[in-house]
C-alpha cells in the first residue's frame, strides 16, 4: 500500500499523488459536502465501473479525484478533504463495499480495514436514495459469488487513482473536470449550483440545504430547460445589457460558469442592478436564481405565449420573448404585461412571417433592440413609442420581403393564419400595427 503525502503549503496550495483505492480509502478522511449534486449514476454507469475494475491488471488508473483540504478534522484527528470530483465513482465503491460484506462474511476481514471510509456520507435526495438502492441491489447480484467477489475486491484495492488536493476551494473548482470519461456529464447548472453553496458554508449554514434542495427540486421538475434558462435567458440578456456579447458565441454555454461565479473576495452585498445585478456568493445568486426563475415560470403558462408554441419548431422565437419580458417584469413590476407581451411578438415575430425558417441572427437583433429600450429607459410610456417605431419599420420590412418571396404555406403559412384569426386583432386591441400579410395592398 502506497502512503499518501501532500506537499501543501501557502507557497503551494495544489498537490498530487497517484495512489492505490487501498491507500486513498484507508489513510483519507473523505467527506461529501451537501452542496455537491445527487448520486445520478444508474445500472449503466455502475456497470461500466464494475467491468473497469474487472479488467483491470497491475493496478491500472481508474481517472482523477479532487479533493479540498479543510480546516475540520474527524474523530480520530484526521484532517477531512472534501470531495470535489469523483464523488459518483466513490459513492459507487462504497455500495461495492457494502454488498460484498453483506454477501459474504468470509471477506470481512477484509474489509475492515475500509469501515470509515465514507462512513458519515448522507443522501437527503430522492434521487441519490433511489439510486444507490437500485445500485446496490444490481452490485449484490453481479458479486453473489464469493470467489468473484474475493478476486474483485483485489483489483479494486490495486486501482489506481491521481488524486489532486488543495488548499483553497476556488483552485479545486478550477480542476473540476466538466466530464467524467465513464460517467455521465457534469452541468454547467451542477458546477454553479456547487460554487455558490460552498460560498455559503461559513456564515449561511443554515441556508445551505434549504437552497440546495430548492434548485434540486427545480432540476428534478424542470431539468432540460435549466441550461437554456441560465444560458439562453439569463447571460445572453445581461450580455445584450452590458454590451459584451458576440453573436458568434451565442449558442455555446461554455461561459456561462464565468458569468455567474465571479468572486466576490469581501462576500458584501453590491446594488440590485436588476437582471444584471452581481451577487455577494451564494445567498444571493440564488435569490436571483428564484425571483428570474419565478418570472419566467409566468411567461411560459400565460395563455398568449402557449398559442405561440407550434410556430417555433426551433425555440429561438420564444426564448427571445422570454428575455425581453423576463426584463421588462423586473424594471416595471406593475406595468403593462399584456401590451408589451404582444409589442415584443410583434416585433420578435416578424422574421416568423417573412422566412420559412427562422433566422437566429435577425431574431436576436430584435430582440436587442427591445431589451436595450426596456433596460434604459424609466418611463413606460417612452418604451412603447420606441416600440412603435421599431413595428413600423418591420412593416415596411415585411412588405419588402413578401413581395419577393409571396406567403406559400409551411410554418410560414401557419404563421399567417395566426395573425389573421388572432394576433392582428390582439395587436388592434393595444394600439400596434400588425403584420402586413400581403392581400392588404392587393399583392397575392
Amino acid at each position: 500500500m502506497n502512503e499518501i503525502k501532500f506537499d501543501l503549503s501557502d507557497e503551494n496550495p495544489v498537490s498530487s499523488n497517484v495512489a492505490s483505492f487501498s491507500a486513498l480509502a484507508s489513510e483519507l478522511e473523505l467527506s461529501i459536502p451537501d452542496y455537491q449534486r445527487p448520486y445520478v449514476w444508474e445500472i449503466k454507469q455502475t456497470r461500466m465501473l464494475l467491468k473497469d475494475i474487472e479488467n483491470t491488471k497491475d493496478g491500472a488508473l481508474l481517472g482523477s479525484i479532487i479533493l479540498h483540504k479543510t480546516e475540520n478534522k474527524a474523530d480520530d484527528g484526521k484532517t477531512i478533504y472534501e470531495v470535489i470530483d469523483g464523488q459518483q465513482r466513490l459513492t459507487t465503491i462504497k455500495l461495492i463495499l457494502m454488498a460484498s460484506l453483506n454477501n459474504h462474511n468470509n471477506l470481512k476481514e477484509l474489509l475492515e480495514k475500509y469501515n470509515n471510509y465514507l462512513k458519515d456520507v448522507s443522501f437527503f435526495h430522492k434521487i441519490s436514495q433511489d439510486n444507490i438502492k437500485t445500485n446496490y441491489e444490481y452490485i449484490k447480484n453481479y458479486l453473489s459469488n464469493e470467489d468473484k467477489a474475493s478476486k474483485f475486491l483485489e483489483k479494486l484495492e490495486k486501482t489506481q487513482f491521481i488524486i489532486v488536493a488543495t488548499t483553497n476551494a476556488d483552485d479545486a473548482f478550477i480542476f473540476f473536470d466538466n466530464t467524467n470519461s465513464k460517467g455521465k456529464k457534469i452541468e454547467n447548472y451542477d458546477l454553479i449550483k456547487a460554487f455558490h453553496l460552498q460560498a455559503m458554508q461559513e456564515r449561511h449554514k443554515d441556508l445551505q440545504n434549504a437552497n440546495a434542495r430548492y434548485f434540486e427540486s427545480v432540476i428534478n421538475a424542470d431539468k432540460y430547460n435549466i441550461n437554456d434558462f441560465l444560458n439562453k435567458i439569463l447571460n445572453f440578456t445581461r450580455k445584450i445589457i452590458k454590451q459584451e456579447h458576440e453573436r458568434t458565441k451565442w449558442r455555446s454555454d461554455d461561459l456561462i460558469f464565468d458569468e455567474f461565479c465571479k468572486e466576490n473576495l469581501l462576500g458584501q452585498s453590491s446594488c440590485d442592478y436588476g437582471i444584471i445585478s452581481d451577487f455577494a456568493n451564494g445567498v444571493e445568486f440564488f435569490d436571483y436564481f428564484r425571483k428570474f426563475y419565478e418570472i419566467l415560470k409566468i411567461i411560459r403558462q400565460t395563455d398568449f405565449y402557449q398559442k405561440l408554441n407550434h410556430l417555433d419548431g426551433t425555440g429561438y422565437l420564444q426564448k427571445a420573448l422570454c428575455m425581453c419580458m423576463v426584463v421588462f417584469m423586473d424594471r416595471f413590476k406593475s406595468g403593462n404585461f399584456d401590451k408589451m407581451m404582444r409589442f415584443a411578438t410583434r416585433i420578435i415575430y416578424a422574421n416568423r412571417l417573412t422566412y420559412q425558417s427562422v433566422r437566429w441572427e435577425s431574431t436576436m437583433g430584435s430582440s436587442e433592440k427591445i431589451i436595450k429600450t426596456i433596460f434604459l429607459n424609466n418611463y413606460e410610456s417612452r418604451i412603447y413609442e420606441i416600440l412603435d417605431e421599431i413595428a413600423r419599420e418591420c412593416y415596411l420590412y415585411e412588405q419588402i420581403e413578401i413581395a419577393k418571396n409571396p406567403i406559400d404555406g409551411g410554418k410560414r403559412g401557419d404563421y399567417k393564419e395566426l395573425c389573421k384569426d388572432y394576433l392582428n386583432e390582439e395587436f388592434k386591441k393595444y394600439g400596434i400595427l400588425g403584420h402586413f400579410l400581403g392581400e392588404q395592398n392587393g399583392a397575392n
